[in-house]
């Protein structure tokens, strides 16, 4: 194994680190690399490689992905890297070995292909994926390092920012260390599905730990007290740091049902090329639960750290505002076609504002009929529906079929918000090409042409509100239909 730095790092040897500590961001040039970070934000501590975990399996049941359907994660497009393979980026380099990627049997070739240049090693669960037994075959496959600190994190954990995650994890690793389980979470004020809710003890500040009093598993009825003690809660993201030791002794204490079942699996499962099969006739005993529900719940050596990434969610506007006042390459064009009224306004605190209040008032406007009819057109690459239409504002709804692509000329509107309600897009807008994910949204400058692809293997459905002066002429941007642009 070699560093970044280019000097050989045998297994088991532990980086020592100099006097002093400093809990901030240290500004890093090209050439610095993620050791520089460690060594600068730890000293008088010696931190040992950090073994990345990844949880990359399809819940999708047998028959959901015979016809085709590919896990989110592992969606690609040229150019474009999935949330896995961004995700292996942000786990590996100076201070991280090689990954222990958990996958079912068909997702393994389509993992094995994106992680083939990590020199990841991958285990195979014969049927749907069991999340807390995925864990625990990953963490048993390291057992011979019992003192070896484990980050564990989901395919579909969506890191953009690799400086917060570095900075979580300097402060997660001492924490870890001491024989506690680490969990990374979010924000309460903001919806986030799937790994349940961590109360803590004290109100949580970004990158410092904090005790947790009890972890809630995820689909838990949200109370009133639960929302009065907002402050107080996290939602988790699935990812965990702690010693191997750690969590065997965790599973072993409050999961022996899962224990000894996932350990004769992983005795008797088969290596085919550096790749380990479970065997299927004793995994299929394994009970599919979750880490938090199996585990998390009932132990008290757990913190929490808050880590509030870059979000996403279609709620989240000021995220695309933010942007464009960022004038990106995106829509750099757009600032040079502002006059000075608008450039001024656009650096208010919501440039949008007075449009969107355009689009309330003619929303409270409509009538019964405007509400429930809808407008909709069969093409050959789907199905094009207007969802509502006033002055200023066109709301449509856009289905469109795996492998299809199609030309939105330039109109005379304004400015569109595209939301991917189902699937994911890929957007070229001139030489700039954007993959965009479910759940997450683009802010199209007026007056471009565009193209969208469904690159993947389900049906894409988009959500477009586009905003015009209500002074201006309407004109419905043509759509064009190209021929199929093949299915990732």
């Amino acid at each position: 194994m070699t560093l970044g730095v280019g000097k050989p790092y045998p297994e088991g040897v532990v980086l020592s680190f100099g006097e002093g500590r400093r809990n901030r961001w240290i500004g890093r040039t090209n050439m610095q690399t993620r050791l520089d970070l460690y060594t600068s934000e730890y000293k008088h501590q010696e931190v040992p490689m950090l073994h990345p975990i990844i949880l990359a399996g399809s819940v999708h049941q047998s028959s959901e992905r015979a016809s085709g359907v590919c896990p989110m994660p592992l969606e690609a497009a040229p150019g474009a890297p999935s949330r896995f393979e961004r995700l292996l980026s942000a786990l590996s380099g100076d201070v991280f070995s090689a990954p222990v990627v958990v996958t079912t049997q068909d997702c393994a070739p389509l993992v094995d292909r994106q992680s083939a240049h990590r020199e990841a090693r991958l285990i195979v669960e014969p049927d749907t994926h069991k999340p807390a037994a995925a864990l625990l075959s990953a963490v048993l496959s390291l057992r011979h390092m019992p003192g070896a600190i484990v980050v564990v994190a989901p395919a579909s954990a969506d890191l953009e920012d690799a400086r917060k995650l570095d900075l979580a994890l300097c402060n997660a690793i001492p924490a870890a260390q001491r024989g506690e389980i680490v969990m990374l979470g979010q924000r309460t004020t903001r919806a986030y599905a799937g790994y349940g809710i961590m109360e803590v003890v004290s109100q949580p500040h970004e990158n410092v730990p904090v005790a947790v009093s009890r972890v809630l598993a995820s689909g838990r009825q949200t109370t009133l007290s639960h929302l009065l003690q907002g402050n107080h809660q996290l939602w988790g993201m699935g990812i965990y740091v702690a010693r191997v030791d750690v969590l065997l002794a965790a599973f072993k204490s409050h999961a022996s049902r899962l224990f000894l079942p996932v350990k004769n699996a992983l005795q008797r499962a088969e290596a085919v090329d550096g790749t380990k099969m479970l065997d299927a006739a004793t995994y299929r005993r394994v009970k599919a639960i979750t880490f938090e529900k199996a585990v998390a719940e009932k132990i008290d050596n757990v913190c929490a750290i808050q880590l509030d990434p870059a979000w996403s969610e279609v709620q989240q506007w000021e995220q695309d505002a933010a942007a464009d006042r960022a004038i990106s390459a995106w829509d750099q064009d757009l600032a040079e076609d502002l006059s000075g009224a608008a450039r001024a306004a656009s650096s208010d605190l919501h440039p949008h504002a007075a449009d969107m209040m355009a689009v309330y008032a003619s929303l409270a406007q409509a009538t019964e009929d405007d509400a429930l009819t809808a407008r909709s057109t069969d093409h050959k690459w789907g199905r094009h529906e207007t969802l509502a239409m006033g002055p200023g504002f066109t709301l449509q709804r856009m289905a469109i079929a795996p492998g299809a692509a199609l030309e939105i000329s330039a109109g005379a509107g304004g400015a569109e918000h595209w939301v991917v309600a189902q699937g994911s897009v890929l957007v070229t807008l001139g030489d700039h090409v954007r993959l965009v994910w479910e759940g997450q949204s683009a802010r199209i400058p007026c007056g471009r042409s565009r193209r969208i692809e469904n690159p993947g293997s389900g049906t894409l459905v988009l959500i477009q509100l586009q905003v015009t002066p209500l002074t201006g002429t309407k004109d419905h941007s043509p759509l064009h239909s190209l021929p199929p642009a093949g299915v990732a």
